[in-house]
């Protein structure tokens, strides 16, 4: 896990942890970095949690760069599987129960190097809001990505979003950590990328394993009551596209097109600018 400024978000993601019913078939240890908080999240952790190991960044790191500090940790020490958690990600108490239900089913049916990847739904209304993506090429070659929601059963991916996400030692063996070239967008999905050039596969749970609120539009890059200046600054922020982390990502992933992909969130904000703005009621 990685946090930032968060803490109820992170204490409360810690005490859903705590309450799974998976607990009498496993021992669990839980791998925190504090990425520079100043509302106390670090003590928090350490005065209700004292057995998670818990390090502090310099709030530099943000969420890729974060994980990757934990999950070196995790990996040196050595386990039977790792879990990507999201602070923000709210489990249900089966939450690990399906997913090493889910690796066991996989595995014996021949799928050894499996990520199981879990889908999230909003707290409030119900609705999809993370899971994983499927990759396809449209009829000129583009490659896209199509978000897919979870089934009665396991469904194969591309790549998982990393709410909650389970990984196999054989998986971790094969592809190490996530690549810390990346500061806070795209690690998860490069992750899986470079799993399936290992031969490893990428799957979703079943059902929905907890609530995650999707991220807001107000405020970021995509905020069309923004300033257009401001609004690049943002695109090009650790929590926006910040161009040279995206330009790595898509040019790894995202077939012959890439520049396409490269300019398009520019050229989406300079055409937003100059179009009829939407109705409140559009929104």
């Amino acid at each position: 896990m990685a946090c930032h400024n968060r803490r109820e978000h992170t204490l409360s993601c810690l005490r859903a942890l705590g309450q799974q019913t998976a607990h009498d078939k496993l021992a669990m240890e839980v791998f925190l970095l504090d990425d520079g908080s100043s509302d106390g999240t670090f003590d928090a952790v350490r005065h209700e949690f004292p057995d998670v190991h818990i390090t502090q960044g310099d709030g530099s790191l943000f969420w890729n760069r974060g994980m990757y500090e934990s999950f070196a940790a995790a990996i040196q020490k050595g386990f039977n599987y790792y879990l990507w958690l999201n602070d923000d990600s709210h489990l249900y108490e089966n939450a690990l129960e399906v997913l090493l239900d889910t690796h066991a089913h996989l595995e014996n049916h021949g799928y050894e190097c499996a990520i199981i990847g879990s889908a999230m739904q909003d707290p409030v209304s119900g609705l999809f809001t993370y899971g994983g993506v499927k990759r396809y090429r449209s009829c000129w070659g583009r490659v896209k990505l199509e978000r897919i929601e979870p089934g009665k059963d396991a469904i194969q991916l591309d790549a998982s979003n990393g709410n909650c996400v389970l990984i196999p030692s054989s998986v971790a063996e094969k592809v190490g950590n996530l690549d810390p070239i990346y500061t806070h967008r795209w690690g998860d999905h490069d992750y899986c990328f470079r799993a399936l050039e290992h031969g490893c596969t990428v799957w979703l749970a079943p059902g929905y394993l907890g609530t995650c609120k999707a991220n807001p539009v107000e405020g970021t890059w995509e905020d069309v009551d923004l300033p257009l200046m401001e609004r690049f600054r943002k695109l090009n922020s650790p929590r926006g596209f910040q161009f040279r982390d995206y330009a790595i990502y898509i040019k790894r992933h995202r077939g012959p097109w890439w520049p396409a992909h490269l300019i398009w969130p520019y050229v989406k904000i300079v055409l937003q600018s100059i179009g009829p703005r939407p109705s409140m009621s559009a929104k």
